[in-house]
């Protein structure tokens, strides 16, 4: 398994201990998905939940990416929405749909 793919699997790893099944996917996506990546290129990540989620769970969420972000000495730029939101910005927001089209899952 390659870098990247522990990387987001150590994520969802921790993301999953504290949420369980609110989580739906993780997905990274951006120039490290493409590897197109150079040396300072941070990780485009993009965390699909179930239902929207309250600000102090949103902070749970950085604070486990943060940690993340330390570990691998790696800088994650975080992504959060919740399934009706995917549905909703389907063609007005076309990162997300390339990210859920082309992006790597863990």
């Amino acid at each position: 398994m390659d870098k990247k793919m522990v990387i987001i699997q150590d994520l969802k790893n921790h993301l999953a201990q504290y949420f369980g099944d609110e989580i739906v996917q993780v997905i990274l996506f951006g120039s490290q998905a493409r590897k197109t990546e150079r040396s300072e290129s941070d990780y485009d990540v993009l965390i699909i939940v179930k239902s929207k989620l309250n600000w102090k769970i949103k902070e749970k969420i950085i604070d486990l990416c943060y940690d993340i972000d330390l570990k691998y000495d790696i800088i994650i730029d975080l992504h959060i929405l919740a399934e009706e939101e995917i549905n909703e910005l389907r063609g007005k927001q076309p990162i997300f749909h390339n990210a859920i089209e082309t992006g790597i899952r863990a």
